[in-house]
């Protein structure tokens, strides 16, 4: 607060400003009254009294020293000082809605760079179809792709991101998010295991999706006294599913992510014959960019993907 008090003494036209006691709404008031040349109609165009508007027009002419508007017959007259302010007042008022107004955003001629934080999952299912559509849409965009699997939505607040592709993992009190879509998961066994019981299911050697030792699959969390063999744990969708085929093992892989996947003769998609608990898939993104024209013609794009998959 001293800083500021500080400037403001440094600064006689700061003094000049408030000694005029002008504001926005004045400003605002001038120029409806120097459209219409009537007070009532300034009024009803700010959507204020007449007295009100009268008053405004009282402190205008104390502010600026001149009249403003003369009586001529039942209508107002501007004065010499008023046309030669209301160009400029035109143009103040003109910028200060640009200010207030988030900048306008063409993605047919942008070759603005967006980095996104996300796993090969949400590369593979909702990144990979919306950039055969940018292609056409917008050429010039660049994607740049972040591993979000160990950064998570804190690569926003850290702004190694822009926005976040991952399954919900709280709540941020500066942060904003949607939910895309809620995926559900296959199982990739070998064809030799088929047909496909919950004791042949368990006795095959299996892939998990981890990124720690210690950390417990929630598959297995839910299986109680039973134990699954677990070969190896990947910290990828992709890698653990190129493991389990050429290794001839089991992994619970996403419905969605698994389509778009082409399999070896010897392996194959069946329903799970355990219970395999479904994840969602959440954008978050930061408050300081939610105005952002760019970003949220992006999150629309992908909001849009979400839903045609």
């Amino acid at each position: 607060m001293n800083a500021f008090l500080g400037c403001a003494k440094l600064n006689p036209n700061m003094r000049k400003i408030e000694a005029t006691g002008l504001d926005l709404n004045l400003l605002i008031a001038l120029q409806m009254l120097l459209r219409h040349n009537q007070v009532s109609a300034a009024a009803a165009a700010c959507g204020v009294t007449t007295s009100a508007m009268s008053r405004s027009l009282a402190r205008l002419r104390l502010a600026f020293a001149d009249p403003l508007l003369t009586s001529v017959g039942r209508s107002l007259t501007p004065t010499n000082r008023a046309l030669e302010l209301l160009p400029e007042l035109e143009d103040i008022l003109r910028r200060i809605d640009l200010l207030s107004s988030p900048a306008s955003f063409d993605p047919s001629l942008s070759d603005r760079t967006f980095k996104i934080a996300c796993t090969d999952y949400e590369t593979s299912t909702l990144l990979l179809p919306l950039v055969q559509q940018l292609r056409i849409s917008a050429p010039g965009v660049r994607l740049h792709l972040i591993n979000g699997g160990g950064l998570g939505v804190g690569a926003l607040q850290d702004q190694a991101a822009e926005l976040a592709l991952l399954s919900p993992d709280g709540v941020f009190s500066w942060a904003k998010h949607k939910i895309l879509l809620r995926e559900s998961f296959m199982s990739l066994v070998p064809k030799s295991a088929l047909p496909l019981t919950r004791k042949s299911y368990m006795a095959l050697r299996h892939v998990v999706l981890a990124t720690g030792e210690a950390e417990q699959n929630p598959v297995d969390a839910l299986l109680h006294k039973e134990r699954r063999d677990i070969a190896c744990r990947a910290q990828s969708f992709t890698t653990a599913i190129d493991i389990a085929c050429n290794a001839h093992w089991a992994f619970n892989v996403p419905a969605r992510l698994i389509r778009r996947v082409a399999l070896p003769e010897h392996m194959c998609i069946v329903k799970p014959v355990i219970t395999v608990p479904q994840f969602d898939v959440g954008m978050y993104w930061h408050i300081q960019t939610d105005k952002d024209s760019g970003l949220r013609w992006l999150r629309g794009c992908i909001a849009k993907m979400a839903e045609a998959i």
